[in-house]
């Protein structure tokens, strides 16, 4: 049962380098690039189609990501498709222009002999002096390779994955806090002081709606609301209590509890045991919440970068995709509801990490192509194809050894 929570994981991994790369692709389709091809995965092709205007779209072995190649950003400008020539007669027209010196002869006789030394005369040319592939625009025209599109267009192409991958975190908010809702403390369990009277007046079942007038949404949770209240404030608290909306005022105090060892603990709180449930899950709740709530998980997102820099957060607690499959797998067999709350966290995550201004990222990317709009010169391909390659290998082998660290750990 456990494999098929881990092939849950993997579609989802798949699903979002999907979204991914569709904007690069959209975004290149609008602004007339050319594609090469559109690739799920990388290593061998387990699956390959070509379409009629030359796009290769594929699916491969390794589902660690994927690529959207296009016509010439190889970096190879030294041979560009506008160096090569195309010829302005087929091999039919050819012929067919010499039939009049050739009576006696058969027409599709002749014609087939000369299609026979013409093939053998062009392989033996492509042979000895290869000539570039040409791909077409839509138009019929030699099409413009990656680099030489305007830098604007490139950045926006670049860009698209990103925007996309936003986009769908929004819609996966919307459909999180619209199915499941937000989460909320419903009292399990409270505790009595020496004299067995209730700390509090709040009961076994009250669900929390509110403190002091503030609402819980996915924006306010439950621990935000109370995180300032001091030892020996007063603190409103409106709840549900069996359908009935009731307000409660509890007081922030030291409690004291015992086990069932008879060991005594103190503490500062509200002297209840809560467990979590959900509420507003309605269509008003998720419109209003959902675009905010993308640029709260992104927001969070960044500052687990910035305290992964700093030190504040060890390099153990990052997991690569291997341990990422594995935690997806493991929550979302604990709860169902856990995939809706992944989902946007997932599309958030995988926006913000393209956008660092690491080699082989579209950052860096980006950082590139501006350098290139600002001084109206490119940084020579081959020195960022370098730089690129050894970003890759560095992130690659940083993604093995989290995973090792990990599971070792």
């Amino acid at each position: 049962m456990y494999f098929v929570f881990i092939l849950l994981a993997i579609v989802i991994l798949l699903m979002m380098v999907l979204i991914h790369e569709l904007g690069h692709y959209t975004a290149a389709k609008i602004l007339g690039f050319t594609v090469e091809e559109f690739s799920i995965g990388f290593g061998p092709k387990i699956f390959s189609r070509v379409r009629r205007n030359g796009e290769r779209f594929s699916f491969r072995m390794f589902p660690l990501g994927g690529f959207c190649a296009f016509y010439g950003d190889d970096g190879d400008d030294e041979q560009s498709a506008n160096d090569a020539v195309l010829p302005e007669k087929s091999a039919a027209d050819n012929t067919a222009t010499s039939t009049e010196s050739h009576n006696d002869e058969d027409l599709l006789s002749y014609v087939m002999r000369s299609k026979i030394e013409e093939d053998k005369v062009t392989a033996a040319a492509a042979k000895a002096d290869p000539a570039p592939v040409v791909r077409l625009d839509k138009n019929g025209s030699i099409a413009k390779t990656f680099y030489q599109q305007k830098p604007w267009k490139r950045i926006i192409v670049l860009l698209g994955g990103v925007v996309f991958n936003f986009l769908s975190a929004i819609i996966f908010a919307l459909i999180y806090i619209w199915s499941v809702g937000c989460p909320a403390p419903r009292i399990a369990d409270v505790y009595v002081d020496a004299q067995g009277s209730p700390y509090s007046g709040l009961q076994k079942g009250d669900i929390v709606l509110a403190i002091d007038g503030q609402d819980i949404t996915v924006m306010t949770t439950y621990n935000d609301l109370v995180a300032n209240a001091k030892e020996g404030q007063t603190v409103k608290f409106k709840v549900d209590r069996g359908g009935n909306i009731i307000t409660v005022d509890v007081t922030r105090q030291k409690i004291s509890t015992v086990d069932g060892d008879g060991k005594t603990t103190e503490y500062v709180g509200f002297g209840f045991v809560s467990e979590t449930t959900f509420i507003n899950a309605s269509a008003g709740h998720a419109f209003k919440y959902c675009v905010p709530y993308t640029f709260k998980l992104s927001w969070s997102i960044l500052g687990s970068f910035g305290q992964l820099i700093t030190g504040q957060v060890p390099i153990t607690s990052v997991t690569g995709p291997v341990g990422s499959v594995k935690l997806m797998a493991d929550v979302s067999r604990a709860d169902g509801r856990n995939i809706l709350i992944l989902l946007p966290l997932l599309a958030s995550n995988l926006a913000i990490f393209n956008l660092l201004p690491f080699p082989a990222l579209d950052g860096a990317q980006i950082i590139f192509t501006v350098i290139e709009w600002i001084r109206k010169k490119p940084i020579k391909r081959k020195i960022q194809g370098i730089i690129n390659a050894v970003g890759l290998i560095v992130l690659l082998l940083f993604v093995v050894i989290v995973d090792i660290l990990s599971f070792a750990l």
